[in-house]
């Protein structure tokens, strides 16, 4: 959707939830390639997910991922980098020759949104691990790398400036208030902005299951609240990505549907059935000349 010469881009982080089965996907669409042709029907984009744990994911599974969105020209993917890259910081043997490639199909067929660096808590702002962002923003100078950075410590005026030495974009990521999390959100630059909605479950971000971390559903008054921080960006970023992370229970599903109508003229979009039952509360929303028909209640496989 574009308002004002500007593209914004919502969707979820991972296509292939569990979860996602009862809340987003009729019984009919099985496969992973009918999900992300379905899927592409209400949202433009979506972060890639497998590729954080399977370094053997290349080109070709790409080239697979770009076939199903089919005719939606404006759909974008954004790979997250693999774990070894980020939370072991030693490339696992051949991901960095898959990864590339990978990248390089999707950029052929201008599907890349984004490349997404995202460090774990415990990376800490250390002269070792900022030499460690460098050899990263070179090793993919070729790509637009947005990097999130969550502890604190890299909480720090010179940050902005570090980044754009390195030729990389951070990524405005909402998390908990909780100590030692970045607070502030870094400042975009470039035609691109990058939010990463995680969800504000303080509770669960402390505990050790992953549900409970990412068990949370935006209320209106934060939606609103996001759409203001989409309003705020600057006029330089024309392309902004949303993806929400949100994933436990499918909340991730009924917050991308209630922005994409915010930032909609019409205020309305169309909410599959799976959706509709699972949250009552996106009738509201729900574009009436679409909520019923076959194509949300008995999408057929096709692929």
């Amino acid at each position: 959707m574009v308002q004002h010469g500007t593209q914004i881009f919502i969707g979820i982080g991972g296509w292939e939830h569990e979860v996602l089965d009862r809340c987003l996907y009729p019984p009919a669409v099985a496969s992973s390639a009918a999900k992300l042709h379905y899927y592409a029907r209400l949202f433009n984009t979506v972060e890639v997910r497998p590729t954080f744990w399977d370094e053997t994911l290349c080109a070709r599974d790409a080239d697979e991922w770009a076939d199903a969105v089919g005719k939606r020209r404006d759909f974008l993917f954004s790979v997250k980098l693999h774990c070894s890259l980020t939370h072991r910081r030693e490339p696992a043997p051949g991901v960095l020759q898959n990864t590339r490639a990978l990248l390089d199909a999707l950029q052929r067929r201008n599907r890349l949104g984004a490349v997404l660096a995202q460090f774990p808590f415990s990376f800490t702002c250390t002269g070792a691990n900022r030499f460690h962002l460098e050899k990263l923003a070179a090793t993919f100078r070729d790509y637009p790398l947005q990097l999130e950075l969550r502890h604190s410590s890299w909480d720090q005026p010179s940050l902005p400036g570090m980044l754009e030495d390195l030729g990389v974009a951070p990524v405005q990521a909402d998390l908990p208030r909780i100590r030692q999390l970045m607070n502030s959100l870094p400042r975009s630059r470039g035609d691109r902005a990058y939010l990463r909605l995680h969800g504000r479950n303080e509770k669960g971000w402390l505990s050790e299951s992953y549900d409970a971390r990412y068990d949370y559903l935006y209320n209106q008054r934060e939606l609103h609240e996001i759409k203001r921080r989409l309003q705020a960006l600057p006029s330089t970023c024309t392309q902004q990505i949303v993806i929400w992370n949100n994933t436990t229970s499918g909340k991730a599903v009924a917050n991308a549907l209630q922005l994409s109508a915010l930032v909609n003229e019409r205020g309305t979009v169309p909410v599959p059935a799976p959706a509709l039952r699972a949250f009552p509360f996106l009738q509201q929303i729900a574009r009436p000349d679409h909520s019923g028909t076959p194509l949300f209640d008995g999408y057929r496989e096709a692929m």
